[in-house]
């Protein structure tokens, strides 16, 4: 399957003199081309395309998939149900909180389990395997800790297209599976550790923190002291050799500079389909590009870092992993963070490259960035507002919770790793705790940001929450009154439509853990010391569609006079299609002609060119799949 543009050489004939100087570049680089088969994307609103190295369950990693939205295309309970909440109780401590639960493959015999890793104190670096019909435990694995007890290594996990969880835990990368592949009811066996090499990591202290899959079937890792790296998926090759990796902070981490003067990474990581991997610090938000063979930096966008630290936030910038927002069908195309500033906002960047023309949105500000809105939950005099969750995303509408205690200064004096626990148990207090949703919407016709709706009476104090496209509804574990439960919010008005109550104990916080829709339409939500399950009716699942991971393969093959012809073809998930091509011919600088056709049965096309004239035409020719996907090849002609 091609992922690059495809270029044959040029043949030039005709009575005009005519040279091409090449220069073609693809409109975004391309990833390899991937090796597994193509994948089934539901049929839904904004829905981002499939992993097709990820379980097929519709939930395999963090915030759900390598977008990282959070949204789940799977109905979940609506206000009419009846819904019944389950508690599981995890073995050996209260103390761990499984942050991201992932759903498998259905099994041989249609059913499925829950794989999760948990963070704790003391680090018992677990990892649980539950049956998704009964709750049931299957079977639990824990190991002396390797890491430090202050971090978040580990928090984060995958589960890939055969059903192996990879997790990163301090310097490695631990794989765990079915001790019986193919049965639902077997134990857990840890298939592979793998040392991430000293090359791949930013000194002696360094651990890994997010993880998720490219598109092309690597694990892409970020390390707290800003190290990126890929490594292939597949077990055998699962080396150091295959290792590729860039230093966000270059020659700093081994120059003596102080870990605080450092650029810091405290969250998950994303992908796309073109080999864009997203990770922000606690300086800058980066777009790092994988081509299949070597990693190098895309971009850099400094945002607003702030100096919050306090409540659950324990240093400076963000608190979100980055959302990728925007298919290939979207004219804009995002990668969306909130910001480190005393009174947060929502920044969306633009991910690829940014349109022309655009200006910076106000004098300092980088020109990556498209949208900073102060979030404010819905009063407009606040100058404080902070959330230590990912923002939650569906097409270009951004829910983001508040996470900001009523009197943080309570533990000002505490140490960071202990202040973020009494603030999360602290949250329970209905005279503490955080107040309030807010919805913010990309326009694209003003390509402006707005508030939808505020409702700042729902309090989900440090979990991180979720939506159902099919149900219409954001979930997420809140509080009422001291007591624990589901929070069911209308994504239209934000009015709370549905409440679920579980346990006024602290056995239900969430603890900074992620709501997820499973694939029997329960809502999952990890908390301390276990699992709280949400069963309403089981509803059938969307159908879904093939994903074109296949870009057109486009060649100009020769100019004859003022005629450019050309071949230009495409196979979607084995059937044959007729690729759009638009051409854009500039002479010194100016647009004098913009031909489009489509290419014809066999792939072939042919445009008229402008007269003769004087200076250089550029041309861009551009093809353009059903899905989206494009291969673009520029030229300079010289006549």
């Amino acid at each position: 399957m091609h992922r690059f543009p495809w270029v044959r050489a040029v043949r030039w004939r005709g009575a005009l003199p005519v040279l091409i100087a090449a220069c073609a570049l693809p409109a975004t680089t391309a990833t390899a081309a991937p090796t597994a088969p193509p994948c089934g994307t539901p049929v839904a609103a904004h829905e981002p395309p499939c992993n097709p190295h990820l379980a097929d369950s519709g939930w395999g990693a963090s915030h759900r998939g390598s977008y990282a939205s959070g949204a789940s295309p799977y109905p979940g309970p609506r206000p009419a149900d009846q819904v019944r909440w389950q508690h599981v109780q995890l073995p050996r401590s209260i103390t761990q909180v499984p942050v991201v639960i992932d759903f498998s493959s259905a099994y041989p015999d249609g059913g499925r389990v829950a794989w999760m890793s948990t963070v704790s104190t003391p680090d018992l670096s677990a990892v649980h395997k539950v049956d998704v019909a009964t709750g049931r435990v299957i079977d639990s694995a824990t190991k002396p800790a390797a890491g430090t007890g202050a971090s978040i290594s580990g928090a984060y996990n995958l589960l890939d297209r055969d059903d192996h969880l990879f997790v990163g835990r301090a310097r490695s990368l631990e794989v765990y599976g079915d001790a019986r592949p193919g049965e639902r009811g077997s134990p857990i066996a840890q298939l592979a550790s793998f040392a991430v090499p000293q090359s791949a990591l930013c000194g002696a202290d360094d651990q890994l923190v997010g993880i998720t899959m490219t598109y092309d079937g690597h694990i892409a890792f970020a390390t707290e002291r800003g190290a990126v790296g890929v490594v292939p998926r597949t077990l055998p090759e699962l080396t150091a050799e295959n290792v590729r990796s860039v230093q966000l902070n270059g020659e700093r981490c081994t120059d003596g500079t102080p870990a605080a003067d450092l650029e810091i990474v405290s969250n998950s990581i994303s992908a796309d389909e073109d080999g864009g991997i997203y990770v922000v610090t606690s300086k800058a938000m980066h777009r790092i590009q994988w081509d299949g063979r070597r990693l190098r930096s895309g971009w850099r966008a400094r945002y607003e870092t702030g100096t919050n630290a306090g409540g659950v936030r324990l240093g400076e910038g963000s608190g979100s992993t980055p959302d990728v927002v925007g298919t290939g069908r979207d004219r804009d195309r995002f990668v969306v963070i909130t910001d480190g500033q005393p009174l947060m906002h929502l920044v969306l960047l633009w991910r690829d490259e940014i349109p022309a023309g655009w200006q910076p949105i106000a004098p300092g500000k980088d020109p990556r960035i498209a949208c900073e809105i102060p979030v404010r939950f819905g009063d407009p005099t606040r100058t404080t507002s902070s959330s230590e969750q990912s923002v939650l995303t569906s097409g270009y509408s951004s829910f983001v919770v508040n996470n900001t205690l009523a009197n943080e200064a309570l533990f000002a004096a505490l140490p960071p790793a202990q202040r973020r626990v009494a603030a999360a148990l602290a949250g329970q207090d209905p005279l503490n705790a955080p107040y309030g949703m807010e919805r913010i919407d990309w326009d694209p016709a003003t390509r402006t940001c707005r508030s939808v709706w505020a409702n700042p009476d729902v309090s989900i104090p440090n979990g991180i929450p979720t939506l159902s496209t099919a149900s219409g509804l954001v979930y997420g574990q809140g509080q009422r009154l001291g007591t624990w439960g589901l929070e069911g919010l209308d994504i239209e008005t934000g009015r709370q439509v549905l409440r679920v109550p579980a346990s006024p104990g602290p056995d239900s916080n969430s603890l900074y853990a992620a709501t997820a829709v499973g694939p029997d339409g329960a809502v999952w939500q990890g908390v301390a010391g276990g699992i709280d399950i949400y069963r309403g009716p089981v509803r059938p699942a969307p159908a879904t569609r093939c994903f074109d991971l296949d870009r057109p393969r486009l060649a100009v093959l020769s100019v004859r006079g003022r005629r450019l012809s050309g071949r230009a073809t495409d196979r979607a998930c084995g059937a044959a299609t007729r690729p759009l091509v638009r051409v854009v011919v500039r002479r010194g600088g100016r647009v004098v002609a913009r031909p489009r056709t489509r290419a014809d049965a066999q792939g072939r096309f042919a445009l008229t060119l402008p007269a003769r004239g004087r200076g250089a035409l550029r041309i861009e020719a551009v093809a353009t799949d059903p899905a989206g996907l494009r291969s673009v090849v520029r030229r300079r002609v010289l006549r």
